[in-house]
């Protein structure tokens, strides 16, 4: 329960350490017993949100870590509500952009959420790590919420830990080719504007930002390698519930 100066969001920790486990996956029918927990948070999020308490949310840093956290809350709503119908976020028009949420007393969607908020607000590509669609090949959800003042360090490490992952990233250096998830194709503006407004360089392509967070020897290789040497390859996307 949250007081007039401080936004709760305990009862997304507990349920999230309880029901996800190290690899995101998320134990949907334990969580769809304790449907009403989860929904009183999403209450919680109905109530209050940076745009009308604003005290609750005086940084940068926590309002980030509110909307990220609202997103997530929001897709396990919907997937644990459906459950066991495995296809009602991702359907052909992915149809959970479209689900209504509300947010400290304002109606939107979802996908109002993600792109004129999250991505809007922000202009960090490193969001896209952070944000889970309830799909296998979405960056894993986290279990437990973002610590208090610790988003910026959460967005760092979820983009390490997403970036060398071969589910996600691969470079082959033989024949110069960058495997990448669809992530870089549908936000690829968001990577580039970054390295543009963010980094100074003039006409940045994707394998630089790539090179930000990848380990070992690749990295070397992929720098030196210029844009027009390098073949870029999107991985498949596999939409099929994150569910253990």
């Amino acid at each position: 329960m949250q007081s007039a100066d401080h936004f709760s969001y305990d009862a997304y920790d507990r349920l999230t350490r309880a029901y996800v486990d190290e690899r995101g996956n998320v134990n949907y029918s334990g969580l769809k017993a304790e449907l009403a927990a989860l929904n009183d948070f999403i209450d919680q999020l109905a109530a209050a949100s940076p745009g009308n308490n604003p005290d609750l949310f005086p940084t940068e840093d926590e309002r980030k870590r509110y909307y990220l956290t609202a997103y997530n809350a929001y897709i396990l709503f919907y997937a644990a509500v459906a459950y066991p119908n495995r296809h009602s976020l991702w359907s052909k028009l992915g149809l959970f952009k479209n689900k209504d949420i509300v947010l400290g007393g304002r109606k939107l969607t979802l996908n109002d959420l993600e792109h004129s908020i999250i991505r809007k607000e922000f202009l960090d590509p490193r969001i896209h790590f952070a944000l889970n669609c309830g799909a296998r090949s979405c960056p894993p959800l986290k279990p437990g919420v973002i610590a208090q003042d610790a988003t910026e360090s959460e967005l760092k490490e979820g983009a390490r830990r997403f970036i060398n992952d071969p589910a996600n990233v691969r470079f082959d250096e033989a024949n110069r080719t960058l495997y990448l998830s669809k992530i870089f194709d549908w936000f690829k503006g968001d990577f580039i504007n970054y390295l543009r407004a963010r980094r100074g360089i003039a006409e940045p392509h994707i394998g630089q930002y790539i090179v930000l967070y990848i380990q070992g020897p690749p990295a070397q290789t992929l720098l030196d390698t210029p844009a027009s040497a390098l073949t870029i390859e999107y991985l498949d996307y596999d939409k099929r519930l994150n569910e253990q």
